[in-house]
């Protein structure tokens, strides 16, 4: 467990540099918000591309893999939406975005970094963190469409709305640049020498200004005062079901496909994350629960400090032996 957690310090301090840096005014007004967008824009986009375009392509055919994190994450968000819209209809529209809470893991800014640092050198932490956050997409598409569908009542046009949400994504660039990686990847098109050092030295600033883009987000929902009323019962129920619940069906459902060991490990720990930060962005936008959004992402990062090396010890001891 201390070869784990010495593994997490730097993560740990990245975070915590993050948090100092909004606190001492290191950077300038809107600095966390620059770093936020460079990161999304330019440096994750780079990272994506240059590990998927340069694996092989049978390393991308991952259906178990998809099958099982992506139909534990929907389980997740069902579960929470029913246990908490049941018999009132006025809450819909909130139980729809805890669902959504309780399924979102922050796997780009948190869970790719830890990955890395807990498995350097392996592609397919990458690829699997790829895959997560695409995948992650279908998430975000259906809490914006029973957003947008609860708050406009039911003479919205289903059809326009989904064509709406999916167009914009379409302009995700980690998303472009899955897909564009993708392509390179099966057409065997060779990437120019000079291109490729360009992309690996952009992608090399990922993992640092992603940690210290995400402590300066903690920071700042730190002190902001969140509108809306605060749901103690709600937030507890999502953190189980994010913390705990959904690495542990994780686990079991890639154990059941027959996972390699390398994915099994990547999936439970990015299931294993604590509510990714966009989220709070939905939850502004559309004015749903924000006060509750804030206290789950900064509470159950927070806690995820406790439950992250519990799961890495017992993978270590059981799915991590032979790798």
């Amino acid at each position: 467990m201390l070869s784990i957690l010495l593994v997490l310090l730097p993560v740990a301090l990245l975070l915590l540099t993050g948090i100092l840096a909004d606190r001492l005014h290191l950077l300038p007004s809107g600095g966390a918000v620059a770093l936020n967008q460079f990161v999304f824009n330019i440096s994750m986009p780079c990272l994506v591309f240059s590990s998927t375009a340069l694996c092989a392509p049978g390393d991308l055919a991952q259906g178990p893999y998809i099958l099982g994190t992506l139909g534990v994450s929907f389980v997740c968000y069902w579960l929470v939406q029913l246990l908490l819209s049941r018999g009132l209809r006025e809450i819909k529209a909130e139980a729809a975005l805890m669902g959504f809470l309780s399924s979102f893991s922050n796997a780009a800014f948190l869970g790719l970094p830890v990955l890395m640092e807990v498995m350097p050198g392996n592609h397919e932490v990458v690829l699997a963190s790829t895959i997560t956050i695409v995948m992650a997409t279908a998430l975000i598409v259906f809490c914006m469409f029973l957003l947008e569908w609860y708050g406009n009542g039911e003479g919205l046009n289903r059809k326009k709305l989904l064509r709406k949400v999916v167009f914009s994504l379409l302009r995700n660039p980690i998303l472009i640049a899955t897909l564009l990686g993708g392509a390179v990847c099966l057409a065997r098109f060779p990437i120019p020498e000079a291109l490729l050092k360009f992309l690996r030295m952009a992608a090399a600033t990922a993992v640092p200004c992603a940690l210290v883009a995400q402590g300066m987000v903690l920071s700042v929902q730190m002190t902001s005062a969140a509108g809306g009323e605060r749901h103690p019962r709600r937030q507890i129920l999502v953190q189980l079901v994010k913390l705990l619940l959904m690495p542990l069906l994780t686990w079991w459902a890639l154990d059941a496909f027959g996972v390699a060991p390398a994915w099994v490990a990547a999936g439970v720990v990015l299931a294993a994350m604590p509510t990714g930060s966009i989220s709070f962005v939905i939850s502004e936008t559309y004015r749903v629960g924000e006060r509750d959004c804030s206290q789950i992402i900064l509470i159950g990062t927070a806690v995820s400090i406790l439950t992250v090396p519990v799961f890495l010890y017992m993978l270590q001891r059981t799915v991590l032996t032979g790798l």
